[in-house]
């Protein structure tokens, strides 16, 4: 289309503008800045559970030994009759072996506890995972506040976008039960068709390649609509006031839309998020040395105090873990406050970009203010 704003273009204005967003440098509001960013994009990255029923053995081997040298192991009679000798030998007493046996047997075959307590943490896991989305659908809309308005505050927005982020929470909900649940299915019948082919290599072969190729293919593209959801149709819910279902529809419906741009914009954020975190990691280590030598200047001198004055260690290992709280938090805080005009960068672009495909979506004056 004639007369739209090049990548370049866009990359130049948007970097130009999370600069004049957060500049002048005011540490509270940056800090308020860096907690939207946080929550927007808050989640679970993961979690593992493992438990383990520490065995018995050890504990009841010693006592079996104990018992065998105690009580004899065999009593012999011999009773004459004529040239023969008979000679019996009486069993070992088992009711000191009997005795450790129902302890272990009681640890492996009654699991209940054990059950209740996975149970628990994946609920509490789920409820987190539930949680931690609803706040970063609301927080997406206080995001677009920060950008668009300058408005750092949390509060106000807060309460004044809950109709749409519980609309893009049931919106995320949904999506993330299709993605599960597609999922489910073809694996469910990748385990048919194996099945079926069951001794046939070549075709086992052919078809995990397929069935392989299909997952990735689902993957791609649900990624693809996320991203589009996330970054381009919710400036649409913010600008218009309306549910995350019908801002998809307008957007799809618009006559500018092209999946290639959209794919495009996915290769272009692609390729930008591979440069952020080298920087990222190149700012994370630098960071984490200086907070490293920093708690060094703090612990070290803890450490000969603490060797000088026995009297004092409990409450040098306190203040010791306290110290160390405290470095990794501001380490973290750093971090984030180094790279927070990364994350503002990124979804000034999102919206520069959407005017490609939605012109009438302009909220930061692009087109009037192209450099």
């Amino acid at each position: 289309m004639e007369g739209q704003t090049s990548i370049g273009d866009m990359i130049r204005f948007s970097w130009t503008k999370s600069l004049g967003i957060l500049f002048p440098f005011n540490f509270k509001r940056w800090l308020s800045v860096l907690i939207i960013v946080w929550l927007a994009g808050a989640g679970v990255q993961g979690a593992s559970l493992n438990f383990r029923t520490p065995g018995k053995s050890a504990k009841t081997q010693p006592a079996a030994g104990k018992t065998a040298a105690v009580s004899p192991s065999a009593v012999t009679s011999t009773q004459a009759q004529g040239s023969s000798v008979v000679t019996v030998a009486s069993p070992e007493t088992p009711a000191s072996n009997n005795r450790a046996l129902p302890r272990g047997s009681r640890a492996v075959k009654n699991p209940a506890w054990s059950i209740w307590l996975v149970a628990g943490a994946v609920c509490l896991v789920l409820g987190f995972m539930f949680f931690s989305t609803w706040l970063s659908s609301r927080f997406s809309f206080i995001l677009l506040d920060t950008v668009t308005k300058r408005n750092a505050s949390i509060r106000e927005p807060f309460r004044e976008h809950r109709e749409l982020g519980n609309s893009y929470f049931k919106w995320s909900l949904a999506f993330l039960g299709i993605l599960v649940g597609t999922l489910l299915v073809l694996g469910l019948v990748s385990f048919m068709l194996f099945g079926i082919a069951k001794g046939h290599t070549a075709m086992i072969i052919l078809l995990g390649i397929l069935m392989g190729l299909l997952v990735i293919a689902f993957i791609l593209g649900m990624s693809v609509t996320g991203t589009a959801m996330r970054d381009l149709v919710l400036p649409i819910m913010y600008r218009e006031k309306i549910p995350a279902m019908v801002a998809l529809n307008r957007f799809l419906d618009a006559n500018t839309f092209a999946f290639g741009k959209v794919f495009q914009y996915v290769l272009v954020i692609f390729g930008l998020g591979i440069v952020a975190s080298i920087a990222q990691g190149i700012v994370s280590v630098v960071v984490a040395l200086c907070g490293l030598i920093a708690g060094g200047i703090v612990v070290v001198p803890g450490f000969f105090l603490l060797k000088a004055l026995p009297l004092l260690k409990l409450p040098l290992i306190i203040l010791g873990v306290l110290v160390v709280i405290a470095v990794i938090l501001a380490v973290i805080i750093a971090i984030g406050m180094v790279m927070l005009p990364v994350a503002i960068f990124f979804r000034i672009f999102a919206l520069s970009y959407l005017t490609r495909l939605y012109p009438d979506c302009d909220l930061l004056g692009l087109t009037g203010d192209k450099p």
